[in-house]
């Protein structure tokens, strides 16, 4: 088959196959999907807004602090989804800490209604948009994180006896000369040099 009988068969018009007024299969094929994930998702966007609602009032949140953005898609295997996004308008400071909780409310909610809701709703995300107490673009310092996990200050290898230190980088040095050198050094290591202790 020629390149030419090859690009014809694989854009729908080999073997004979008549166009269909300019339009490919492919684009039809996808519009129809997209059209019916936009028809699954309508009941599933409209949940999703009201179990937000549902979960901000469980958990004492003023109705204009928070708001979603809901994206419907289509994955390859041509099942329909979306990805939902809380937007925080204002309040930053005082939900950061509760983000978690409230997030577990929220599936905990959606199950109420849907047996397998990570099924469509394929993933969960959050935008600051407020203001937060600190300046933007400022961290906390070293002294700031309640982390135990911090190494200590001193980060230096113990003191060690200076003759030792030599003698212990003579050793490292036989060793990569001996490995650069070929095969045969590394059977005969050189005399002049002393053994690396462990």
């Amino acid at each position: 088959m020629t390149r030419m009988g090859l690009l014809k068969k694989l854009l729908g018009r080999g073997s004979g196959a008549p166009r269909r007024g300019g339009a490919s299969s492919q684009f039809h094929e996808s519009e129809t999907i997209a059209q019916r994930s936009s028809s699954e998702n309508a009941p599933r966007r409209e949940l999703v807004r009201v179990v937000l609602r549902d979960t901000m009032r469980k958990h004492g949140i003023p109705s204009d602090w928070m708001d979603c953005r809901i994206l419907s898609v289509v994955t390859r295997k041509h099942q329909a989804g979306m990805h939902v996004q809380f937007i925080v308008r204002q309040g930053d400071e005082q939900l950061l800490t509760h983000v978690h909780a409230f997030q577990d409310t929220f599936w905990q909610e959606l199950e109420k209604f849907e047996v397998h809701p990570r099924k469509w709703l394929f993933s969960l995300a959050w935008q600051f948009d407020g203001t937060g107490a600190a300046a933007p673009g400022m961290l906390a310092g070293a002294d700031g994180w309640d982390d135990d996990t911090q190494p200590p200050q001193d980060t230096q290898p113990p003191a060690q006896d200076a003759d030792e230190l030599a003698t212990d980088l003579q050793a490292l040095y036989a060793i990569r000369d001996a490995a650069l050198s070929g095969p045969a050094a590394l059977t005969d290591p050189p005399k002049d040099k002393p053994p690396l202790r462990p």
